[in-house]
């Protein structure tokens, strides 16, 4: 019980910091005549995850340290870790299901516009271009499907919290003293 406890506090900590950090990025990168900044917006994204998922950790510690008597084998601090980021991973499905289509319903626009800059910058030819906008237009009209949206947005946290735990599980980690 207090494993789920524990979970569910540090999940919840982590998911809260992640989806505010959209709120933020929105605020600070959104607006202007160039719309929203994705190089920027995604660096904070990143930084905003690593920052979230720190709870993994913290919540971690705290179970071994209150709830384990300082003690915790590898196995248990990964579970506990996973556990922490399967919270965290699914407040960050529903929160972008709610984000995204209340704050940024233009976002596929936007990105396809940042992208097709990008391109035409790197140096690829018009046939090029067009060839990956149709593919872009494809993958967005997928991305529409709530339930591959869903997915791809638990494949942006989960792999980086996968990380995190086992970096956690494997520092944390300590054997009684007898």
């Amino acid at each position: 019980m207090k494993t789920l406890k524990h979970a569910l506090k540090f999940g919840l900590i982590a998911g809260v910091v992640m989806t505010s950090s959209w709120f933020l990025g929105h605020l600070f990168l959104s607006g202007g005549e160039e719309g929203y900044d994705f190089t920027q917006g995604e660096f904070l994204g990143y930084a905003a995850m690593i920052l979230a998922l720190s709870a993994v950790f913290v919540g971690v510690k705290q179970h071994r340290d209150k709830v384990l008597n300082g003690v915790i084998s590898f196995k248990d601090a990964f579970v506990m870790g996973l556990y922490i980021v399967l919270v965290a991973s699914a407040i960050y499905v529903v929160g972008w299901m709610i984000y995204y289509p209340n704050f940024m319903p233009d976002f596929t626009d936007q990105y396809m516009e940042y992208q097709v800059k990008s391109w035409k910058e790197d140096g690829l030819s018009a046939e090029e271009v067009a060839q990956n906008q149709r593919e872009m237009t494809e993958w967005m009209e997928l991305y529409e499907q709530p339930v591959v949206m869903a997915g791809m947005t638990f494949m942006e946290i989960f792999p980086v919290g996968l990380v995190v735990v086992l970096i956690s599980a494997a520092v944390l980690r300590k054997k009684s003293s007898e």
